[in-house]
């Protein structure tokens, strides 16, 4: 009994301690996300200027139309 209660008290003890691993491991999971946060803002910042570029292709191409018809 006596064996059992040691035991006890030493997992409650040993479970009760901090870790400083939990920061760590916060710090990571941040980093992943803002990195994951960037690589999407590149690619918004791309097919952005992709729609911009087929928006004034477009535009170009409704003025050649409308030239030719006049």
């Amino acid at each position: 009994m006596k064996y059992l209660t040691i035991l006890a008290m030493g997992l409650f003890i040993g479970g009760c301690g901090g870790s400083s691993n939990d920061e760590t491991v916060g710090q990571e999971i941040a980093d992943e996300l803002n990195e994951a946060m960037d690589k999407a803002r590149e690619v918004e910042d791309q097919i952005m200027q992709h729609k911009d570029e087929i928006d004034d292709a477009v535009e170009d191409a409704e003025e050649a139309i409308e030239d030719t018809l006049d």
